[in-house]
């Protein structure tokens, strides 16, 4: 293969085929990609740590027949860690912390083959929808740079999207994959609670996967990913290595319910409602029965209860922060909102806590048996276009803001944190300007083959591929 350029023609799978058929090394692939990223980061800002010696040595060793997926460039967000490397989770405070070991998800990318090139940048901590840490500055939108690409996982998707990378890890405990999806044009999926293991902060909500342009390269990365732990406190879904190959199969007829403004809460911007209805034509195109419909559960009690949860954990975990280092949290070694975060939650009580936990469960339980009769349930991703870069840099207090971010920008997203149940943003539209507007969509818990499926449906009638040519750094 003498046109490398050709390569960004390719999803990851593509990729991997030229590999296996040997019309491209493992080695020409990584210093393909190892030059993308000096060419096009300084612009981006998306990658905070480089790892090319390392890539360079991995890659003389690497086994091809490892996993499906094996060979592969790739990047670690950086809030998960990779033995001796830094793990600055975005924050002053951890700024010389270099990780002693792999975490389990970083282990598991390893053994299937995957060369890690570096770590991606975001919000400190992974708090905010948007990436621009102090330590390291904003990452910029690939499709409009004076945009954000989203958080937290932003600079899993400037890269992806720009082609720093085939595809890219990240995590999402409030819509951190599928905000900068749709943000920057890409497939963002959340698996379902149990597929994974999972921290013990902000009530279990959080899970780890990627950032990819189609849907298959997330589908092959779930197969590599996959599966419980011994030590997990819960029973996790059995181990399974179908994704991909399910991915590509027919969801059949289903039927989906879909949520413009939760009625009259949400106020959408005109692309996003713009985008919806498109979507919605789209699905009934596809020959599914669409019906306008909402969960009966509580939305702003569910937004109140969310972010408590959120605070009051998150503050535990800084406070932990502070304590890996040996260090006290203070104004000067994290960004204010953390501080205001980390003192939130030292001040609301256990019984508030718990009250804001079991409404959380309650409302799910709704939300959950919606499930009964749609297969499905579509929504915005986000309901307006992505942040300018800044428009979250002046925080004063914490509940305030987070709860802002949840009921006018990402309004729908953190249900399935709280429910557990997988959900994807699909890229369905772009603005006469050129930037990305995702649709959401909701599945039941477990039934993270069935969002595979019509994604993969709506990627073959609406293909978005061809779109990431009109990138111009």
């Amino acid at each position: 293969m003498k046109n490398f350029e050709e390569l960004l023609e390719k999803d990851a799978l593509g990729q991997k085929k030229l590999l296996d058929e040997k019309k491209i090394t493992a080695k020409e692939l990584t210093d393909f990609y190892i030059q993308q990223i000096q060419t096009y980061n300084p612009t981006l800002n998306a990658v905070v740590h480089e790892m090319f010696d390392e890539a360079k040595e991995q890659v003389k060793h690497v086994d091809l027949a490892a996993s499906p997926v094996a060979g592969l460039p790739f990047l670690i967000k950086d809030l998960n860690a990779i033995k001796n490397q830094p793990l600055t989770s975005g924050s002053k405070l951890h700024e010389d912390v270099v990780a002693p070991e792999n975490d389990e998800l970083v282990d598991r990318y390893e053994k299937a083959g995957l060369v890690f090139l570096g770590k991606t940048n975001t919000p400190e901590f992974g708090f905010l929808p948007t990436t621009e840490p102090t330590l390291f500055g904003p990452t910029k939108n690939p499709w409009a740079l004076d945009r954000s690409p989203g958080g937290s996982s932003g600079g899993t998707s400037a890269a992806v999207a720009a082609g720093l990378v085939p595809f890219a890890h990240g995590n999402d405990g409030g819509g951190s994959l599928r905000i900068p999806a749709s943000a920057t044009g890409l497939f963002g999926f959340k698996p379902s609670r149990g597929r994974l293991p999972y921290p013990p902060y902000i009530n279990h909500f959080p899970i780890n996967h990627a950032i990819t342009r189609s849907v298959r390269d997330s589908a092959a990365l779930l197969d590599v990913l996959n599966g419980g732990v011994p030590r997990s406190l819960y029973p996790s879904f059995k181990k399974r290595t179908d994704f991909a190959e399910k991915s590509q199969q027919s969801p059949g007829k289903l039927k989906i319910a879909v949520t413009y403004d939760a009625g009259g809460k949400v106020e959408l911007d005109a692309e996003t409602r713009k985008n919806l209805d498109q979507s919605v034509q789209l699905m009934k195109d596809l020959g599914h029965e669409v019906v306008e419909a909402t969960p009966a559960y509580d939305y702003e009690g569910v937004a109140h209860a969310f972010i408590n949860i959120w605070l009051s954990t998150g503050s535990v975990m800084i406070k932990h922060m502070g304590q890996m280092v040996g260090k006290e949290v203070t104004r000067e070694n994290v960004e204010p909102l953390s501080y205001e975060i980390m003192k939130y939650g030292q001040n609301i009580s256990a019984a508030e806590y718990e009250e804001a936990r079991v409404f959380a469960a309650i409302e799910s339980e709704k939300i959950m048996s919606f499930f009964q009769e749609y297969d499905v349930w579509m929504t915005p991703t986000m309901n307006q276009l992505p942040k300018k870069t800044g428009e979250e840099k002046d925080v004063t207090e914490a509940f305030g803001p987070m709860l802002e971010n949840m009921l006018n920008y990402n309004p729908f997203m953190p249900l399935a944190n709280a429910t557990g149940q997988p959900a994807m943003s699909v890229p369905t539209h772009w603005t006469e300007e050129g930037i990305p507007v995702g649709t959401h969509f909701f599945g039941r818990l477990g039934e993270d083959e069935l969002l595979f499926q019509l994604a993969h449906q709506i990627e073959k009638e609406q293909p978005w591929f061809h779109k990431y040519k009109e990138i111009k750094l």
